[in-house]
C-alpha cells in the first residue's frame, strides 16, 4: 500500500472538522449564505447577546463551518474587532441517551474556564460554580483525588467529562444541583461577567475601540436523542429547545447551539424564532443536480471536486481516481460532505494503489445500500415515490414520517439560492437519497405508483 494512498485515508476522515487548508466555502452551491459572514455581521450589528441557532442534515457540514467562524471570530480582517471564541464537542461531556441541562451548564462554565487558563492564562476563581462543583467532586473523584484538596474550575474539565460514563455520579450530581437551578443560571451569567472583565484586561489595548468579548459555540447539541426525561428524539428536542428556551437563551453570553433540522422543519419550526434571535441559520446539502430536470449541477459537482482536491493534494484529483470513479462518488453523495468522505476512505481501504478504480469506489457504497435497505421502514416507501415524483419536491408540514427520513438521510434538503424571486430561492425542496433511489425497494414502490397514477 502506497504512502499517498494512506495519507487520502487520514485526510479524509469524515468525522473530524475541516481544518484551515481543508476548509472550502461552498455557500454558492449551497444557496445561502455564509455562516461565518451572517454570525458576525450580526455580532458586530447587536447591542444585546446573541442566541444563535444553527441547523442541518446529520454530516452536512456543520462542524467544520463553526470551526471556520471560530478562526475568523479568533483573527478577523484588519481593522474588525477579535473574538474569543470557545468551541464546546458536547459529545465529551453528555450522555446523548440521557442528557439533562445541568449537564449543559456544567460543560459551558468548565471549559470556558479550561480554554481561558490555557490559552490566556486567565483563571476564574472564587465564584459561585467553584463551590459548587467542589461541593458534588465526592460522586465523581476518588478518594485520593479529593484528599488533594480544592478542585480548580479550570482543571473541573477533565474531571466533570467523566460524567458522561457514569451515570449514577451523574444523577448524584443533578439530584444535589437540580433545586439550585435556578440560582444556577444567575450565576453562570455572573461568571460570564468575570470572564468578560478578565479578558478585556487582558486583550484590550489603549486605542482599542471595541472590547473584546466571548462567544460560546455548544457542538453537536443536536445529537441529544433523550433529555429531561422525556421520550426518545423529536420530543426530547422539543424539550431542550422549545419547552426549556429560557436556559439557553437566558445565558448572557454569545451563544451558538447546534440544533436538528427535523425540529426546525416540524409544526414546532416558527416558536424557535419567537424564543431566540431570529430564524435558524440551516446549512443544506450541496445540490449536486437540479430541481425539475435532475441534470448535474455542475457548480456543485465542481465544489465537491475542489473539496477532494484540497484533501488529495499534493497527489492530483487525476492521479487519484479513475474518472468514471470520481463521477460515481459526486453524483451518489448526494452533496452530504461527511457522505462523500466516508466513500472515499472507503474506497482507500479496498484499494491497493492509486489510481482508485471504479469497482473500489462501487464497494464502498455497498455499506450504505445495506443500511438503507434494512433500515427504511416499510411504510416509508410509498412515500419516498410519492417525493421523488412530484413537481415541487416539496414535503407535507409535520408529517412525522417525513421528519425521520430528514434524520435518517433517506431524505436530503436543498435549497436554490440565486438573485431571482426572493421567496422560490429561499424555499428549501427535497430530494430521495440517491443510494435510497437505486434500491430494488424504492423503484418497486414508485413502478407500484406510475401504475395507479397510469389513465
Amino acid at each position: 500500500m502506497s504512502d499517498d494512498l494512506r495519507r487520502i485515508y487520514n485526510h479524509c476522515d469524515p468525522y473530524k472538522p475541516a481544518a484551515d487548508d481543508f476548509y472550502l466555502d461552498c455557500s454558492a452551491a449551497r444557496g445561502g449564505g455564509m455562516l461565518s459572514q451572517e454570525f458576525i455581521r450580526r455580532l458586530q450589528l447587536a447591542d444585546d447577546h446573541l442566541s444563535f441557532l444553527f441547523a442541518g442534515h446529520i454530516g452536512c457540514g456543520k462542524s467544520s463551518e463553526l470551526a471556520e467562524l471560530s478562526r475568523r471570530l479568533e483573527q478577523p480582517p484588519y481593522g474588525q474587532p477579535p473574538y474569543f471564541p470557545v468551541v464546546i464537542d458536547t459529545n465529551e461531556y453528555l450522555d446523548y441517551y440521557d442528557a439533562d441541562t445541568t449537564d449543559i451548564i456544567l460543560a459551558i462554565v468548565t471549559e470556558l474556564a479550561a480554554a481561558l487558563r490555557d490559552r490566556l492564562g486567565i483563571e476564574l476563581y472564587d465564584n459561585y460554580f467553584l463551590r459548587r462543583i467542589n461541593e458534588v467532586k465526592k460522586f465523581f473523584l476518588s478518594e485520593v483525588e479529593i484528599a488533594e484538596g480544592e478542585l480548580p474550575l479550570w482543571a473541573a474539565k477533565v474531571k466533570v467529562s467523566r460524567l458522561k460514563r457514569d451515570p449514577d455520579a451523574r444523577h448524584q450530581v443533578r439530584t444535589a444541583l437540580a433545586p439550585k437551578m435556578s440560582s444556577m443560571l444567575d450565576e453562570i451569567n455572573m461568571v460570564f461577567e468575570q470572564a468578560r472583565s478578565e479578558l478585556r484586561k487582558k486583550l484590550v489595548s489603549s486605542d482599542a475601540s471595541t472590547l473584546p468579548d466571548f462567544v460560546i459555540i455548544l457542538d453537536n447539541l443536536e445529537k441529544i436523542r433523550r433529555f429531561g426525561g422525556r421520550e426518545e428524539g423529536l420530543d426530547s428536542q422539543r424539550e431542550l429547545f422549545v419547552e426549556r428556551y429560557s436556559q439557553l437563551a437566558g445565558l448572557a453570553a454569545h451563544c451558538i447551539f447546534t440544533l436538528p433540522l427535523r425540529l426546525v422543519r416540524s409544526t414546532d419550526g416558527p416558536q424557535l424564532a419567537q424564543r431566540y434571535d431570529g430564524d435558524p441559520f440551516v446549512l443544506p446539502m450541496i445540490k449536486v443536480c437540479e430541481r425539475a430536470t435532475r441534470r448535474p449541477f455542475q457548480l456543485g459537482l465542481d465544489q465537491l471536486q475542489e473539496l477532494l482536491r484540497k484533501r488529495v493534494s499534493p497527489c492530483s484529483i487525476e492521479d487519484v481516481f479513475d474518472a468514471d470513479a470520481l463521477d460515481f462518488l459526486l453524483a451518489y453523495s448526494g452533496g452530504q460532505t461527511r457522505g462523500l468522505l466516508t466513500f472515499v476512505q472507503s474506497a482507500c481501504a479496498y484499494s491497493q494503489q492509486l489510481p482508485i478504480r471504479l469497482q473500489a469506489v462501487h464497494r464502498a457504497a455497498q455499506q450504505a445500500v445495506r443500511t438503507y435497505s434494512t433500515s427504511i421502514p416499510h411504510h416509508h416507501w410509498q412515500k419516498l415515490a410519492e417525493l421523488d415524483m412530484s413537481e415541487y419536491r416539496y414535503i407535507p408540514g409535520g408529517d412525522p414520517d417525513f421528519l425521520a427520513m430528514l434524520e435518517n438521510l433517506s431524505v436530503l434538503e436543498y435549497i436554490n439560492g440565486g438573485e431571482g424571486d426572493p421567496f422560490a430561492a429561499a424555499e428549501p425542496w427535497y430530494a430521495v437519497n440517491p443510494i435510497v433511489r437505486e434500491l430494488g425497494q424504492f423503484k418497486a414502490a414508485r413502478s407500484s405508483l406510475s401504475k395507479v397514477k397510469s389513465p
